[in-house]
């Protein structure tokens, strides 16, 4: 049975602990025409566009991260990347990239990926996170959906399996091409959350399985973790519960090792690996202010319309986090943060996490999780 390597999660993950800034991901502007009702950065809501970072400061932020280390640039779907409002500052942010020596892990909805720019993006050192909820096209539909607000998108699902497809058609999943190219097993992810309604009428429980399956028989990247309780999905009514996701997780375990012969311990982070980024990681959203990761929102180390990445990553609350001093159940009594096989979750198990009260306690306060296991 062979482990889980590091060519099989986003290239951001799995580091050596060198004390140095090594991955950060940047925020484009947030619009979308999706209405994901679990959206963590409320994508497709009104912008405050004087605040937004300009294209010049955009390629700063690049050289900065290069001079301090970074290899790894993610940009997240705080709005669609590869919509029309978009495509230019991304592709120019790629391309700068390109020029720098920096990867780029891509989430995008799909949607907007033609033959041309598929194409394209091959070329370039990037990898692609598709947004795959479900394999069903009409049931995808319902996840970029938000009837609460009488919004209701109709023919997305068809379009993103096209473009699983065209990808596919590329070479993006092709593990020697991508290995000779840019040193990836695969360049091409499903992205989702386990999510399940308290009301019981949508769910993704077996569509995880199938998507796992599809992964692997395809040589695409399986992204898969728990909705991030922040922004719209504070309230979305799709957060499954800690027994759920757990019994959840124990399925997928099994069915990767019986089936496909990987093998990996439970996190509550992502299947197949475990987060890493309070070690090497910095966020950056399209407003400017830098955060330790996509979770601690309101913990800001500064702005880069002020600031400079360096003096976020020195700051006093960036020292505390990167030297692991958690308090709490994490912290203080969880065996598997005690060995290192956990570092918590700023988003989803830090209590309190803000400048105020980090700097106060001198430590990040923790909650503990469905994998808790007590230190002996």
């Amino acid at each position: 049975m062979k482990n889980i390597s590091t060519k099989s999660v986003q290239h951001g993950l799995e580091r050596a602990n060198t004390g140095k800034l090594q991955t950060m991901w940047l925020e484009i502007p947030g619009y979308c025409n999706l209405f994901c009702s679990y959206c963590y950065a409320c994508g497709g809501e009104r912008l405050e566009k004087e605040k937004l970072l300009s294209c010049e400061q955009y390629e700063s932020i690049l050289n900065q991260a290069k001079q301090l280390g970074v290899d790894s640039i993610g940009i997240p779907g705080a709005g669609e990347p590869l919509l029309g409002k978009n495509l230019h500052l991304t592709m120019k942010i790629i391309r700068k990239c390109q020029e720098l020596g920096i990867f780029v892990t891509l989430f995008t909805t799909g949607e907007f990926i033609t033959e041309q720019l598929a194409a394209e993006l091959y070329e370039l050192p990037i990898e692609i996170m598709l947004k795959g909820n479900t394999l069903d096209a009409e049931k995808q539909d319902q996840f970029t959906s938000n009837p609460a607000e009488n919004l209701v998108r109709k023919g997305y699902g068809a379009k993103r399996n096209e473009a699983i497809k065209l990808l596919m058609s590329k070479r993006f999943n092709n593990e020697a091409e991508c290995l000779k190219k840019f040193g990836r097993k695969s360049r091409m992810a499903l992205v989702t959350s386990i999510m399940l309604g308290e009301d019981g009428m949508l769910d993704n429980l077996s569509d995880v399985v199938e998507i796992l399956r599809y992964c692997r028989i395809n040589n695409i990247i399986f992204d898969c973790d728990s909705l991030l309780e922040r922004g719209r999905g504070t309230n979305c009514q799709l957060c499954a519960s800690d027994q759920v996701l757990k019994n959840k997780l124990l399925e997928l375990q099994e069915i990767d090792a019986k089936e496909f012969g990987n093998a990996w311990e439970l996190s509550q982070s992502y299947v197949g690996t475990v987060c890493d980024r309070y070690m090497h990681h910095l966020y950056v959203s399209q407003y400017g202010e830098v955060r330790p990761c996509i979770g601690a929102m309101d913990l800001i180390l500064g702005n880069m319309h002020t600031s400079s990445l360096s003096d976020c990553w020195n700051s006093t609350e960036m020292r505390i986090i990167r030297a692991r001093k958690y308090g709490g159940k994490c912290g203080n009594e969880c065996a598997n943060f005690a060995q290192e096989t956990c570092h918590s979750c700023l988003g989803r198990r830090a209590v309190n996490l803000d400048n105020e009260h980090l700097l106060e306690q001198g430590f990040v306060d923790t909650v503990r999780c469905w994998n808790f296991r007590k230190k002996v």
